[in-house]
């Protein structure tokens, strides 16, 4: 009997836990909605103010409108990768970079300084990025990609618009 009871007891439970959960479910669906509608429009804001700042300094341009910047080194560098799963040592060699200026760009002649005065650093940015990647990771796109970020976030400038790197090779 006792069995029994206490059955009814978890069953009736079980039905008031289920009506109270829908009721708070479509109280607050509302309010719900109303918060997601309100963290939609914050964030496509943002995401349009990023998004007019990446185009300012990127602007229009053309292969006419560029000027390239060579790093030519004495001889190859050899630098050593990250430590992949296999444990084994991995390098890349490089022979330079070239760096590809945007003249069109507002600040394009304080970069164009700053790059000559820097290029060491420059050349730091990039092994860094060459040498933060294992052999499984690593391409030639992906450094690019990561060393003009930045390079550009370090310059704080979009004037600088692509990097190519010399017979990067790895192994």
């Amino acid at each position: 009997m006792k069995k029994n009871i206490f059955s009814v007891i978890i069953a009736a439970l079980t039905v008031i836990n289920v009506i109270l959960t829908a009721i708070m479910f479509f109280v607050m669906l509302p309010t719900f909605q109303k918060t997601n509608n309100l963290i939609t429009q914050v964030a496509s804001v943002l995401n349009l103010e990023l998004d007019q700042e990446d185009s300012e300094g990127a602007q229009d341009y053309t292969l006419k409108d560029l000027e390239q910047y060579s790093v030519a080194f004495e001889s190859q560098q050899t630098l050593n990768l990250a430590s992949g799963d296999d444990g084994k040592m991995h390098y890349a060699m490089l022979d330079g970079y070239t760096l590809s200026l945007n003249k069109k760009a507002k600040d394009y002649k304080d970069v164009n300084e700053t790059l000559k005065a820097n290029e060491a650093k420059l050349t730091d940015v990039i092994r860094g990025v060459i040498q933060s990647h294992t052999v499984n990771d690593i391409s030639e796109e992906v450094v690019k990609k990561e060393a003009l970020e930045k390079i550009q976030s370090l310059l704080d400038s979009k004037a600088v618009v692509e990097i190519s790197l010399t017979n990067l090779m790895y192994n």
